[in-house]
């Protein structure tokens, strides 16, 4: 089981939001906010922005984040 406290893969998440749809965008900018308030409400909004998505890029965004959690577990256990 990877050893990734749910902040450090949200933080993972919004980064790669940003590597891929871009820093400007309204996913990675409700992500970030989502991360720095820890409201409920804004995770929503963040939640809604992202399935706004198209699917290809969702499913893109989250096989590299899988990618990021699974590289993180290896070093970890090396």
């Amino acid at each position: 089981m990877p050893s990734v406290t749910e902040r450090e893969a949200m933080q993972m998440f919004a980064a790669t939001i940003g590597e891929i749809v871009g820093k400007r965008s309204e996913a990675y900018r409700d992500m970030v906010r989502a991360l720095e308030s820890e409201q409920v409400v804004d995770m929503m909004l963040a939640q809604s922005s992202f399935d706004g998505l198209p699917p290809e890029t969702r499913h893109e965004i989250a096989g590299r984040v899988e990618e990021l959690v699974a590289e993180k577990a290896a070093v970890e256990e090396a």
